[in-house]
């Protein structure tokens, strides 16, 4: 578990800008996880107990209607943070379940016990200001995307930022992300190759 906390460790020092800071209070505070694919890190209506990091493989997040019908809203991959924050915050059950689609490592931590981080050192202060800032940016960029790009757009651009996409994903999660269905995923490709 040494190279998987050295990753977490290098990622925290790279958003905040601090060099040179101990983070070895990850060690007795972080376990790491196996997921088998399909697996799910947190299922809707639980009470979320972790945040994790992404050490190997690839998760989606998604919502469920009353029909039944999944809608995936994100994607997790190798180097990302995982886990409802939303619920987490407010303490309420999950309102999305996050699967893994391939066999997966995640290092993982008590939320409870990064709060009690948050309220020690001013470091960790600056960890969940950037978190949330980057996941508000994350947010604001899909809310664009949507609004003003078409779906071969949306498309292609998500390849251009995962071009492992589509070994990794089924194309039914695809076209849910993107807001279609698989028919027009297929269309797109298509004309795509053409």
């Amino acid at each position: 578990m040494t190279e998987e906390l050295d990753e977490i460790k290098n990622v925290l020092l790279k958003l905040t800008g601090i060099a040179g800071k101990d983070l070895s209070v990850l060690d007795k505070l972080c376990t790491l996880k196996h997921y088998s694919k399909n697996d799910f890190f947190l299922r809707s209506g639980t009470t979320p107990v972790y945040s994790g990091f992404i050490v190997k493989g690839v998760f989606r997040e998604y919502y469920t209607d009353n029909n039944g019908r999944e809608f995936n809203k994100a994607f997790g991959f190798k180097g990302d943070f995982t886990g409802s924050y939303y619920d987490l915050a407010l303490g309420n059950p999950s309102t999305a379940s996050i699967q893994a689609l391939t066999e997966s490592s995640v290092l993982v931590i008590r939320y409870t016990e990064y709060q009690k981080l948050l309220a020690t050192d001013s470091f960790w202060l600056k960890v969940a200001y950037t978190l949330a800032h980057n996941l508000l940016l994350k947010k604001f960029e899909k809310e664009f995307q949507l609004l003003t790009l078409s779906a071969a757009g949306r498309y292609n651009l998500l390849k251009k930022q995962h071009p492992d996409l589509e070994q990794l994903v089924p194309a039914y999660h695809i076209a849910s992300y993107l807001g279609i269905t698989p028919i027009s995923l297929s269309r797109i490709r298509a004309q795509k190759k053409n």
